[in-house]
């Protein structure tokens, strides 16, 4: 008898990330953690068979409906792979059987390659320590458990919820505030494009408490001060200075909506700081403190989740056939193209098990054309690694924002991966 596959929805969030995935080009992020010994990848893949039965929302494959991509139970084998070094490349999944995600190695290091439609960095974080939990145990290590999901538990329903849709409240269509996705056009960041697949990566390594320190002489905290000195690269780097910067920060709804779901539960809210208000580093903060405290009010997030809904499920949306809202998708975006300067996630700690072996942890999130830079932040014990990954040979909005902290007391390391000296267009 012919087994019947599970399937899952889409979350609302995710619903448009197959529709935006090109030839080239796909929503992913990257998780890595740098370990004290060299990989044993037969190891790795054992680990990752025995942590997926926990995870069924992610043992899935992409499947067209009539009217939205879903997700189905996918029964293939895995693969781990060897990291060429081709940073975020698009998962093939001719080579990974059908799954969204991809599991790497190269000498020490371990890295996962997450497809940002079936969760975000939350959920691919909760997976990857436990990837890491099991592998550890696998090599004789004894990690502490204490920070890891319940490995001998079964998967529960609220994990595979889609969060959006338990906390939407009906709205009238004159308050879903699509205006929130326009706006004016921002400050970008230009260079000479690389040519090929993979992008540039500069990661500055520097404590915490170092960073504390300097949050608290602006009255502000660690995220607000990183937002606040991009901002002020980004606009002494930009030769015209007449345009707002505006930088897109995910906000984490699990703090304020009550959920233990591994699919997306994040939005983007967008920082904007125009030219009047780039005088000095304390105006700018002012400017981004003020927008992420009213953004991580729970009224906001409210009117966020509704709009995210109750647009997708608006009548005349809900019934087109994909083909058709494919269509219109791939439209709009001549009209939402850069609109944002760059994205800053700040995916805060690790969390790594104790006893495992990691040594660093990195976060790379993926860019496009039209946003070359974006920007990737997360800790571990007193270490913060801040990853800046491109599709561009410059540096120089890199050069300045490192420059500013070192000039303010931050000691830091600089690691790249030295993309900039190939071709480039």
């Amino acid at each position: 008898m012919k087994k019947i596959l599970k399937w899952f929805k889409l979350d609302y969030s995710a619903s448009f990330y197959p529709v935006m995935t090109t030839r080239t080009a796909q929503s992913i992020f990257r998780i890595s953690a740098i370990m004290d010994d060299v990989v044993n990848p037969e190891m790795l893949l054992d680990a990752l068979n025995e942590v997926i039965v926990r995870f069924p929302l992610y043992k899935v494959r992409q499947r067209a409906g009539i009217f939205w991509y879903y997700l189905e139970e996918n029964t293939e084998p895995f693969n781990v792979f060897v990291d060429d070094g081709i940073l975020l490349k698009k998962i093939d999944t001719n080579k990974t059987n059908g799954y969204l995600f991809r599991l790497c190695y190269f000498e020490k290091k371990i890295s996962l390659d997450m497809f940002h439609g079936l969760t975000d960095g939350n959920g691919a974080m909760i997976f990857f320590r436990a990837i890491i939990f099991a592998y550890a145990k696998k090599c004789g290590k004894t990690p502490s458990p204490e920070k890891v999901i319940d490995l001998s538990a079964p998967p529960v329903d609220e994990e595979t919820e889609d969060s959006f849709a338990r906390y939407a409240q009906k709205t009238s269509l004159k308050d879903i505030e699509l205006n929130k996705f326009m706006g004016a056009r921002p400050a970008v960041i230009e260079g000479h494009k690389f040519v090929g697949e993979g992008y540039g990566s500069i990661t500055g390594e520097m404590s915490v408490t170092q960073l504390k320190e300097l949050a608290s002489k602006y009255n502000c905290n660690i995220t607000q001060l990183i937002c606040g000195k991009l901002i002020k690269a980004i606009y002494e780097n930009d030769k015209n200075k007449k345009r707002p910067c505006v930088i897109m920060v995910p906000i984490n709804f699990r703090k304020q909506f009550e959920s233990v779901t591994l699919k997306n539960f994040v939005l983007f809210t967008k920082i904007y700081v125009y030219p009047k208000d780039c005088g000095s580093l304390e105006q700018i903060i002012e400017c981004v403190k003020e927008q992420l405290n009213r953004a991580s009010k729970k009224e906001e997030q409210q009117k966020q989740i509704n709009t995210t809904v109750n647009g997708i499920n608006t009548f005349a949306f809900k019934i087109l056939p994909l083909p058709i809202k494919f269509f219109f998708i791939r439209l709009g975006r001549l009209f939402f193209k850069s609109k944002h300067s760059m994205i800053f996630s700040n995916l805060g700690v690790a969390g790594m098990p104790d006893g495992a072996g990691v040594n660093k942890v990195f976060f790379n999130l993926n860019v496009s054309n039209n946003n070359p830079v974006n920007c990737g932040a997360i800790s571990s014990g007193d270490t913060l690694m801040l990853s800046f990954t491109r599709t561009i040979a410059e540096t120089e909005v890199e050069r300045k924002f490192f420059t500013s902290l070192t000039e303010e007391g931050v000691n830091v390391k600089i690691m790249s991966n030295f993309r900039e000296e190939q071709i480039v267009l």
